[in-house]
């Protein structure tokens, strides 16, 4: 396999895949009836991308448009009534949603976070207090502080020059990645938080005052749901009074600002650049496109999506498209920017 990063761990046949997405031996061969069972034995070589998939590699369609009609080998994940548009010597294996497939394989063959050393260990430069409790199989790398009453879960993996602080809780089979630093944080199972995030810090509130401006304590803390992504280089201040909560489930990108009391709800999506101002709240598998501001005190209802670069002023219900600046109805601002671009093509025909 001629990746730099990540090897597959352990041979992979066919028919592992079949038992790793559920799929029997007769469906695969009701859509591949030029092939025999030997087909079954077949080791897979690499993963790649539908464009360079050749013989004995994996890969996944979900695109009509994008297909490429010159692929003529190769195991590809595809949904059943896609099953034509690839060439009879591709071997296709039916499943409901192909990119999750694909995604559900690599899991089970490679670790994102890979290191030659998978035994736990408390590196010897890092600073774990005695108060701490650490559960079964974790791991702190070098220059990391782990403070007063912390608590951390079994199998999580602490990166290097992370920083802990007093009473937080981190769940078990956590990753936090190098130069995070947490604070009045509780963490629940399965969360990433990626490299150089800031959790817990205090929020962006204060009495103006010219040269006398005073800082207000924040005494919340931040809570992050089971299942939470969270990006490199995020921001998640912490609650002024009440608590910054981020749902289950939370998709959040790199380079992403949270201000002190926003609520996210689960399986909300922000995407890179996102900057939600205070006490904001998203309800649940709300959607957020790159570049969207929020103005603070802000409700966007569930199921909506916001489009890239937007900037939200104004609630909105459940089931809202919204896009624009300031943002609206996707459709109104759609005729709005029409209306101008042929307002403008008019005055240089005059």
């Amino acid at each position: 396999m001629n990746k730099h990063f990540f090897k597959i761990q352990n041979k992979i046949q066919l028919s592992d895949i079949l038992k790793i997405l559920s799929i029997s031996n007769s469906k695969l061969f009701k859509v591949n009836p030029n092939f025999d069972k030997n087909i079954l034995q077949i080791y897979i070589d690499d993963f790649v991308s539908l464009s360079n998939l050749k013989k004995n590699n994996l890969s996944f369609f979900v695109d009509k448009i994008k297909v490429n009609i010159g692929i003529s080998s190769g195991i590809c994940l595809i949904e059943e009534n896609n099953i034509e548009i690839l060439g009879k010597n591709v071997i296709k294996v039916p499943f409901h949603n192909p990119r999750l497939g694909f995604s559900m394989i690599m899991n089970n063959y490679f670790s994102l976070f890979n290191s030659e050393n998978n035994d736990s260990q408390i590196h010897s430069t890092s600073i774990v207090h005695s108060t701490a409790k650490l559960g079964k199989n974790v791991t702190v790398g070098p220059y990391s502080i782990i403070s007063e009453g912390v608590i951390i879960g079994d199998n999580t993996i602490i990166g290097d020059r992370v920083s802990i602080s007093f009473n937080c809780s981190i769940g078990s089979n956590v990753f936090i990645g190098s130069g995070v630093f947490i604070e009045c944080s509780i963490i629940d199972d399965d969360v990433n938080v990626l490299h150089n995030s800031v959790i817990g810090k205090p929020g962006f509130g204060f009495v103006p005052n010219k040269s006398k401006t005073t800082l207000i304590p924040h005494i919340g803390a931040v809570y992050i749901g089971k299942g939470t992504n969270i990006g490199s280089c995020c921001t998640i201040d912490r609650g002024l009074l009440d608590n910054t909560i981020i749902g289950k489930s939370v998709m959040i990108d790199n380079q992403v600002h949270i201000a002190h009391n926003c609520v996210i709800g689960d399986y909300c999506i922000l995407a890179g650049q996102v900057g939600l101002s205070g006490s904001v709240c998203l309800e649940e598998n709300v959607i957020i496109g790159g570049d969207v501001s929020i103005k603070d005190n802000i409700t966007i209802g569930k199921n909506s999506l916001i489009a890239g670069a937007s900037k939200v002023f104004n609630n909105f219900p459940e089931d809202s498209k919204i896009g624009g600046s300031p943002a609206q109805d996707i459709i109104d601002w759609k005729r709005i920017v029409a209306a101008q671009r042929l307002t403008i093509k008019k005055r240089k025909k005059n």
